[in-house]
């Protein structure tokens, strides 16, 4: 394994003689880098460095968000484009809680890999807010097919669960956020 070093201003870790000037993370001089020992195996960063369960809930955050302004759209837009919103509406909410399935299972193998359990109080807090936006992805995708035969009342609670997904959404991205460089060592 490389000899690792770490800006002492910013905490970024890169293999030394990788740094030319500055730290590329936050600007500060190379001079502030220190030595570095990593306490996670080498057989776990390897898994980490993947960010496989970072990358994976982008979709579903996208989604979420797509799903909120598709659906303020079609209260706004004129009729003719009524159908391609709702067909648009109804493909992006079946995919919804497959992405958010996916999320969830590489969450619990990401969750298992930093910190050898998932019983930790983020981490039961991310899975009760993740079954929580599963089960209103599948209230949404429901709702996306009754929205052609609907009413504007039926549009509006369609629009108020995309609120709740966006709001799951970012209630998960901000505990993850805090839990991004932690891990367990060993």
């Amino acid at each position: 394994m490389a000899n690792l070093i770490r800006c002492k201003a910013c905490g970024y870790v890169t293999c030394e003689g990788k740094i030319k000037d500055v730290c590329p993370a936050c600007g500060v001089p190379a001079k502030m880098f220190e030595p570095y020992a990593d306490p996670v195996t080498e057989k776990r960063r390897r898994i980490l460095r993947l960010h496989i369960h970072p990358i994976i809930v982008h979709f579903p955050q996208s989604f979420a968000f797509t799903l909120f302004v598709l659906a303020c759209l079609s209260f706004v837009a004129p009729p003719q484009f009524n159908g391609v919103l709702y067909c648009t509406m109804q493909v992006v909410s079946s995919a919804l809680p497959f992405f958010l399935i996916l999320a969830l299972l590489t969450g619990l193998v990401d969750g298992k890999t930093r910190f050898r359990r998932v019983t930790t109080p983020f981490l039961k807090k991310k899975i009760i807010f993740g079954l929580s936006f599963l089960f209103t992805s599948i209230l949404i995708a429901a709702g996306s097919f009754a929205l052609r035969l609907s009413s504007l009342l039926m549009m509006a609670l369609f629009t108020m669960l995309t609120i709740i997904a966006v709001g799951f959404s970012i209630a998960l991205g901000l505990i993850g956020s805090e839990l991004m460089e932690a891990k367990f060592p060993g």
